[in-house]
């Protein structure tokens, strides 16, 4: 799931040779899934963390988007009570 979210953040214009995210105004990403406290599961069943989600789009690795609103929006159980 981490490579998906990775390759979102890298499309490049075959045109132009440059991001398809330059002259855009916000970043929304929605993910919807099973989760544990702090995860959210893949397809595959292995967990990612979304701390790991959160780095993915900061401005050190999505410069694209720096100083850019980013929207995440989870829908997940967080597991057990």
């Amino acid at each position: 799931m981490i490579k998906a979210i990775h390759e979102e953040t890298q499309f490049v214009d075959r045109d132009t040779g440059t991001s398809v995210h330059a002259n855009l105004g916000m970043f929304v990403l929605v993910m919807m899934s099973h989760g544990d406290y702090g995860t959210i599961v893949g397809k595959d069943g292995t967990h990612l963390r979304l701390v790991d989600v959160y780095r993915m789009l900061s401005q050190q690795n999505f410069p694209e988007m720096r100083g850019k609103p980013k929207m995440i929006i989870l829908q997940a159980c967080s597991g057990g009570m």
